[in-house]
């Protein structure tokens, strides 16, 4: 292993997203050949993986943690193990195609900085949640893959149809997501940890309260459930074809649809104990697997048929899982093989209707016909997907599927048994269904009008690599046992059991009405649609009404409430309260001020009329005083001027009256004086 590679497998590209507008600020091709070689790092530190895992022992572990949140368990680590290595393997090498595969299909988009840039930060996102070894960091990386898948559907913002996919695939995951996370906290709150190791360990001593594991269990299928569009989350995933062809093979063939898969097979060791747990994941697993199958089977569009094969085949492998006894059953191996058969022939499936739609312009098939002599290559590819999808040996899922059917007989159920065959059934027929209405029979007037050639060298050449592992990747089952650790010998016999003869038979059940309808024409698929198959055609239109009734209950539900809060407590409620605020406090501020004005008056008025009041009785008791002074003092003056004047006579008397008598006359005046 090369040093610090389980870090760098999902650093190096989240980095080089980063750095993809400056190499686009240099020039285009600079930006090409970087988004490329930082993809190809990405292969070789992944790789570098694959030897100690294989050789070493079921686990390691590196030692490699960093701090990360102040809180206990608060550590970002990675784990290798053959499950984190195995899915960053495929994310790594698929990522790679997708990128080269993208030279040719994008090269006349506007834009493509911005693609590059998600797309390297999808890769790395998706290595980086397979990797982390607790859930907390897991779900960082599960967000940052749904916001990316968001972006990347909508990519053609400048179509309505686009925005709208972009938005109902963010909000129906969200869903999941706040199962997922509340799934998490209540483990945490109970264990104190987010490792995954330590969980394990606990669940294992019996030291987590079953209810609580119950409970945990379930919001994690719910997450699951959502990411890997199952029922009955699962409508988001058609409308995520309206993004670019090549966002939808690396979305189907290795990075979110298949995030719940790897979801549950993390979790199964801690999970699995739980009553009905695993029961419920193999049902929903059977159950999708059909109803994507029927769904398949009725879609015009082209880019539909693997869009509802997605649902379906996933839910194999969530069939698989579920029907799992113990996480390292032949069943947990069975899904996980399938799930790498899956990678191949759907993601060569999305690079081959790519090329189609590239050329064409459309994607209705019933525009289409004889494509198979102006693009031979292109349906000698749609070929080896159709025998590969549809099992047939010796191609990759012939092997994957005969596992999961054995699988599901071991359970003894004979409900899924049957669910799974028929879905086995129906496979072949919309597999044989795309193959014949757009490759057999005349050239429609649509092609004939559109000047149609193979698709250029670059896509061809990355849709062949897929086409080869589509046939030699069965042969690569004792490798893939052996690297996962799992206890079940390869034995080629096996594949000639009851179970795989059974599996064959079905495809033959499957293929024969497509036969009859669409090549031999013995049955009209038009009478038949509006027929005796009417009531069942429009259930199939209109998707079982899964729309409808979340139209109808949930989304317009939701819209009144929001109408009703809007109107109600919004317009009436909170855009009224600042003028009712207002109004109140200017009512107040004015019954104040009057109260404060008229008081104030009041008081002036009272204060001057006291004023008045002191200043006339002042006046009065002042006046009659100097009055009695006066009177006192003249009287003293008269009395001391007679004294004298019985003592003197002569002239000095005389200047003596005329002195007193001087200096009251002056008194008189002073007081006159000071009293106005």
């Amino acid at each position: 292993m090369l040093p610090y590679s389980p870090w760098l497998v999902w650093i190096v590209p989240s980095l080089a997203s980063l750095l993809v507008p400056l190499a686009a600020k240099i020039n285009g091709k600079i930006r090409d050949y970087f988004v490329i070689s930082a993809s190809l790092l990405t292969i070789v530190f992944a790789v570098s993986m694959v030897p100690d895992v294989y050789f070493g022992a079921t686990e390691i572990v590196t030692d490699v943690t960093v701090p990360w949140i102040p809180i206990p368990g608060g550590q970002a680590g990675v784990l290798v193990d053959s499950l984190s290595t195995l899915f960053a393997n495929l994310i790594a090498f698929l990522g790679f195609i997708v990128l080269v595969y993208s030279l040719g299909y994008m090269a006349h988009e506007e834009g493509l900085t911005r693609y590059y840039f998600l797309m390297l930060l999808f890769i790395g996102a998706m290595i980086g949640l397979v990797m982390a070894d607790n859930f907390l960091l897991m779900f960082v990386f599960w967000e940052v893959v749904g916001v990316c898948s968001y972006a990347l559907i909508s990519f053609w913002y400048k179509r309505p149809e686009a925005c709208n996919a972009g938005i109902k695939v963010f909000l129906m995951t969200r869903v999941g997501d706040i199962c997922l996370l509340a799934a998490i906290i209540i483990l945490y709150v109970n264990l104190h940890t987010f490792s995954f190791r330590t969980i394990i360990n606990l669940v294992q001593e019996g030291k987590v309260a079953l209810p609580i594991l119950s409970l945990a269990s379930f919001l994690t299928l719910i997450g699951a459930i959502a990411k890997s569009a199952q029922l009955p989350l699962h409508t988001w995933l058609y409308g995520a074809m309206e993004a670019p062809t090549s966002v939808s093979c690396l979305l189907h063939g290795a990075t979110m649809v298949k995030g719940g898969v790897y979801l549950i097979a993390r979790t199964l060791i801690i999970f699995y104990t739980v009553p009905m747990w695993s029961t419920t994941v193999a049902w929903i697993g059977v159950i999708t697997a059909v109803v994507g199958a029927t769904l398949a089977l009725e879609t015009p569009d082209i880019k539909g048929v693997p869009a509802y094969s997605t649902i379906s085949q996933i839910g194999f492998m969530f069939a698989a899982l579920g029907a799992s006894s113990s996480p390292q059953s032949p069943g947990w191996f069975a899904s996980l093989f399938h799930l790498l058969s899956h990678a191949c022939f759907q993601g060569l499936g999305f690079l081959a209707i790519g090329s189609i739609v590239h050329q064409l312009g459309t994607r209705d098939m019933r525009k289409m016909g004889g494509l198979r002599r102006s693009m031979p290559i292109t349906f000698a590819l749609c070929l080896v997907v159709i025998l590969a999808r549809s099992g047939i040996p010796p191609f990759c899922s012939f092997f994957s599927k005969g596992l999961i059917a054995s699988t599901i007989w071991s359970t003894g159920d004979v409900a899924l048994v049957f669910l799974i065959y028929a879905a086995a059934a129906l496979t072949f027929a919309y597999s044989l269904r795309f193959l014949v209405i757009t490759f057999a029979g005349e050239e429609s007037d649509y092609i004939r009008k559109v000047h149609v050639r193979e698709a250029p060298a670059l896509m061809v050449a990355s849709s062949g690599v897929l086409a080869v592992l589509c046939v030699v990747l069965g042969f690569f089952e004792p490798f893939l046992i052996r690297f996962m650790h799992v206890p079940l010998e390869f034995n080629m016999s096996s594949f000639m059991s009851l179970e795989s003869l059974m599996f064959l038979v079905v495809l033959f059940i499957g293929g024969f009405p497509i036969y009859l309808v669409y090549m031999r024409k013995s049955l009209s698929a038009d009478k038949l649609r509006k027929g005796i198959l009417s009531p069942i055609g429009k259930v199939l239109e209109n998707g079982y009404y899964f729309d409808f009734v979340y139209d109808s209950f949930l989304v317009n539900s939701i819209t009144k409430l929001s109408r009703g809060i809007h109107q109600y407590v919004e317009v009436a409620g909170l855009e009224r309260l600042p003028y009712l605020l207002a109004g109140g406090a200017m009512h107040l501020a004015q019954g104040v001020h009057n109260y404060v004005d008229g008081f104030l008056d009041k008081l002036c008025y009272l204060v001057a009329d006291h004023a008045m009041i002191l200043a006339k009785s002042t006046y009065n008791h002042l006046d009659t005083f100097l009055d009695e002074l006066c009177y006192i003092f003249a009287g003293r003056v008269m009395l001391q001027g007679s004294r004298v004047k019985k003592m003197h006579t002569g002239a000095l008397p005389h200047f003596v009256v005329a002195a007193v008598l001087g200096f009251f006359i002056l008194c008189i005046l002073l007081l006159l004086t000071m009293s106005w």
